[in-house]
């Protein structure tokens, strides 16, 4: 959703940095990559208890996962492959951000806080696994509150913005569950719709 409202009004600045990482021989996959080792460096942050530098990492990180689309289709490699390969690194990204913050809530003996991420990290690969196996069945499954975007924006504003954390990361918890439960009644109408045709 929120990726839908806000790419319209950056495209422009994207296409031009897509197209200087082109000249520099940067690969789409490549990009791919180097977000996911920068939200591995961001968990790790965030496990070491720096959650304000560990927020700056994420939006750095989420740079490469805006860019990566439009360096593929100025270089001509938009593949199957590489779609997959995003959204199976995505994956791990949001399990080594929540993950990070796990180990940082158990360390400091937040249990509440420990079993809330978790909720979150169960919310988010539900919300994702939800699509991927709906799409087997129907033509999509883009519905919901919180997808990847949002997660992150709103993990990276929690993180930043210390009078927030405890606000945004409630929204975290309800959102992605919201949103996962969202996919599966969505699928359940569409499946009972096209039965009934």
């Amino acid at each position: 959703m929120l990726r839908k409202i806000v790419y319209p009004k950056v495209e422009a600045l994207l296409t031009r940095t897509a197209g200087l990482l082109h000249k520099r021989g940067f690969s789409p996959n490549q990009l791919t990559l180097t977000g996911l080792a920068l939200n591995f460096l961001a968990g790790w942050v965030y496990a070491s208890g720096h959650l304000f530098l560990g927020a700056l990492v994420v939006l750095v990180a989420a740079l490469g996962d805006l860019l990566d689309g439009p360096l593929a289709r100025m270089s001509g490699r938009v593949t199957k492959f590489g779609g997959f390969l995003d959204s199976t690194v995505d994956r791990y990204s949001d399990f080594f951000l929540f993950g990070g913050l796990a180990i940082h809530f158990a360390e400091q003996g937040e249990m509440g806080w420990l079993v809330m991420t978790l909720g979150i990290i169960m919310g988010s690969f539900v919300t994702s696994y939800a699509k991927a196996r709906a799409e087997n069945l129907i033509p999509a499954c883009n519905v919901g509150f919180l997808e990847r975007a949002e997660r992150v924006i709103l993990l990276a504003l929690a993180t930043l913005i210390a009078p927030l954390f405890n606000l945004l990361f409630w929204i975290l918890f309800v959102g992605t569950n919201a949103t996962a439960i969202q996919r599966i009644l969505f699928t359940q109408k569409a499946l009972s719709d096209s039965s009934t045709k």
